[in-house]
């Protein structure tokens, strides 16, 4: 990760934040590795178990989002494991259906023998690409177990617009458009390991006071479309989401353009849909000098120098 720092008013565009080309080291037992992988695909892994959020690793181009059906893209996905050393998934949670959150996920699930975890929506997903095992349901404020981590989903909103309105689950077949991916109910995740608590917020609505009263250590915060929602929607979603939990370290996710594959550079979408450099300017105005405000590189585990001890220090 790096440290994020306004640039000055003479300063270029945002460069894109190259991946690391060599191999990721697999995580030691015990110790807790995060991930990031586009969009909002994470990985949590303390080397005995490997929990992911989302499944998005295909990453079609934005030709193929417009005007074909998707179908997983084995190939990538393999490819893209393997840069991370993820040999074994767990458990996989979906934050909601969106094909940007979803197209993968069943296959992952199938291919790892992972506990799939989502919404009924999820559920007619799997069953469409011949997934027989279960979909375990979330209930808001409701945890599970897996191995040595807890994992709580919170019922939260999806930012303003949708994808795919009007699309519903009783009519999906594989392969399928993306704007036939319903959004099913959005999600939001505390994954507790030891003393470490990291919520994850995917989607950039406003939770009201759904993490009042929640203690977390990192916050990995939606900003996708962010910019569009105006500063003092942004200071409301900070005050939600960061303020409310007193985290430390908020690392921003789902900012990259998810049309991009994750063998190029991660950039950031195109002024005319996201003005990402926006809404990064007023969330280190927010942070200050209290709290570290660091933008993930895709593969490379997160940072956690800084924070106090415990926790996830």
């Amino acid at each position: 990760m790096q440290d994020w720092s306004p640039p000055s008013p003479c300063a270029p565009r945002l460069k894109p934040i190259r991946r690391s080309q060599s191999r990721a080291e697999p995580a030691k037992p015990g110790q807790l590795t995060v991930r990031f992988l586009g969009t909002s695909t994470l990985t949590f892994d303390d080397g005995r178990d490997v929990v992911m959020i989302d499944g998005y690793l295909s990453r079609p181009g934005v030709v193929a989002l417009l005007t074909q059906p998707l179908r997983p893209d084995q190939a990538a996905i393999a490819r893209h494991l393997k840069h991370a050393d993820i040999r074994r998934i767990s458990a996989l949670y979906v934050a909601h259906t969106h094909f940007d959150h979803a197209l993968d996920s069943a296959s992952l699930a199938k291919a790892y023998g992972a506990a799939l975890h989502g919404s009924d929506t999820m559920a007619v997903i799997a069953a469409a690409e011949g997934v027989t095992a279960p979909v375990h349901p979330m209930t808001s404020g409701q945890p599970s177990t897996v191995g040595a981590f807890r994992v709580t989903p919170f019922r939260t909103p999806h930012s303003p617009g949708d994808v795919a309105a009007g699309a519903t689950a009783a009519a999906f077949r594989i392969p399928a458009r993306a704007r036939t991916y319903p959004e099913g109910g959005a999600h939001s995740f505390l994954i507790q390991h030891g003393t470490c608590r990291i919520l994850i917020v995917p989607s950039a609505g406003h939770p009201g006071d759904a993490f009042h009263g929640l203690r977390a250590d990192v916050v990995m915060l939606g900003v996708g479309h962010l910019s569009r929602q105006g500063p003092e929607a942004v200071a409301a979603y900070w005050r939600d989401t960061v303020a409310a939990t007193g985290a430390r370290l908020v690392v921003p996710i789902h900012w990259d353009d998810f049309s991009r594959s994750l063998d190029e550079p991660l950039k950031p979408f195109p002024y005319a849909i996201d003005r990402f450099d926006q809404t990064m300017k007023q969330l280190a105005a927010l942070a200050g000098d209290r709290i570290a405000l660091r933008l993930p590189r895709a593969f490379v585990p997160m940072d956690w120098s800084g924070l106090p001890a415990g926790g996830c220090a």
